[in-house]
């Protein structure tokens, strides 16, 4: 097939993580890497000169070697690089679950196939494992909510009786404590629900957001269409996995798991720093006014904890202002640190506002907007764990702000 320069070619696609495989018109392998070696169980170059069939379980093999026998003949019939999930066979007759991408080319008058095959059994294992945990979950879940429906109907009816009896009051108390506990039990094990299926998200988006990354990169020649589309999966996968992030932080600061590793850093630097990275995100002719007392100012905290306080704060801005309008950021380092961030957006319901720093509390005017509704619940939780304070003035339609305020150094009893 390739007259000059094999040993090159052969140490190119023999550096692929996935395992690539060449084929004639005829199925037969005329060229493949040691990933595919590997993966399969072959020695090197036993696979040369045989039929794909030799990687295909025999119970699958007579119609996916038809279909690509046929894919091979046709090409036009198929979408060029669509990825396909199929079985593979181990050359000790293991089962593997495979994705495979396809993709034709011509040399020397003849039809060559390339066919770069990734291997997703662990991936495949681990989503039937959360199948198989979300199922039991969501039964344990219904059992709970069951016998808490139960136990509030019981109330109720306890309820009606304390006007004629005393005694029916002492048992509606005791009741409504059993209650609270089924209910703290329920949003326990809900917590633990979302952070594991949290884990369990991360490794398919990590392969979807590789996945499309390769698809970017092998866009030869390049077409803007797929490039856009490129673009828009990674960034929702980015989304996806920042909400992942809020899930897997509430469980830890429930659990009390974090510990707060402090540093001394230029804070005015870090705010510069949040500002540059919100330009991802900010609309269409929104823009920040920044004032800033002393820009040297070092400040000495826990410069992730900090990044997450703000940002959350300064993104909840954009998210909730129109175009066109000015996010304003006012810090002072004299004594504490304290920053205003003022906003002319769409503000906060006067009777929503006493439940704003609740977990998933999310205000009637902000539900069409995207968010989880535990950002403001960890970034409290937070400030108040390193002695500070957060308060906030809002006015509905007319925009908000919000002041923090905390010590210029994290004292010795927070750190852990």
């Amino acid at each position: 097939m390739i007259k000059e320069d094999v040993i090159f070619y052969k140490l190119c696609v023999d550096s692929f993580v996935d395992g690539i495989c060449i084929t004639d018109e005829n199925g037969i392998i005329v060229m493949n890497n040691k990933s595919l070696e590997k993966m399969f169980g072959f020695n090197q170059d036993e696979l040369l000169h045989q039929s794909i069939a030799v990687l295909i379980p025999e119970r699958y093999k007579e119609i996916n070697i038809n279909h690509f026998l046929d894919l091979i003949k046709n090409p036009e019939q198929f979408k060029e690089g669509s990825v396909n999930e199929l079985y593979g066979l181990h050359k000790d007759g293991k089962i593997l679950h495979v994705e495979v991408k396809i993709k034709h080319f011509e040399y020397d008058g003849h039809l060559y196939t390339k066919l770069m095959i990734s291997d997703i059994s662990l991936r495949k294992h681990n989503e039937h494992k959360i199948r198989s945990i979300n199922y039991g979950l969501e039964k344990e879940i219904k059992k709970q909510n069951k016998e808490l429906k139960h136990l509030v109907k019981k109330l109720k009816s306890s309820n009606s009786q304390l006007k004629q009896e005393v005694q029916q009051k002492v048992l509606a108390e005791r009741k409504a404590k059993a209650s609270f506990k089924k209910e703290k039990e329920y949003h326990v094990l809900k917590s633990k629900f979302l952070s594991m299926a949290s884990h369990e998200f991360k490794t398919p988006l990590s392969g979807i957001y590789t996945s499309a990354t390769l698809i970017g990169k092998y866009n030869d020649p390049v077409d803007e269409k797929i490039n856009i589309h490129v673009e828009k999966i990674k960034k929702l996968v980015n989304q996806f996995n920042a909400i992942l992030d809020d899930f897997l932080l509430l469980e830890k600061t429930e659990s009390k798991a974090i510990n707060y590793q402090p540093e001394i850093f230029v804070f005015y630097k870090l705010m510069k720093e949040i500002l540059h990275d919100a330009q991802s995100v900010i609309k269409k002719g929104q823009r920040f006014q920044l004032t800033q007392g002393n820009e040297k100012a070092e400040v000495f905290h826990d410069k992730k904890i900090l990044s997450l306080i703000f940002r959350n704060i300064i993104y909840n801005a954009i998210k909730y202002s129109n175009k066109d309008s000015v996010i304003t950021i006012d810090i002072s380092t004299n004594g504490y640190i304290t920053v205003k961030v003022k906003d002319q957006g769409i503000g906060i319901p006067k009777e929503d506002q006493k439940h704003i720093f609740e977990r998933f509390f999310r205000a009637a005017n902000a539900l069409p907007f995207q968010g989880t509704g535990i950002g403001l619940n960890i970034v409290k939780h937070h400030i108040e764990s390193l002695k500070g304070s957060i308060n906030f003035k809002s006015k509905e339609s007319e925009g908000t702000v919000f002041i923090v305020k905390l010590p210029l150094k994290i004292e010795d009893d927070v750190k852990n």
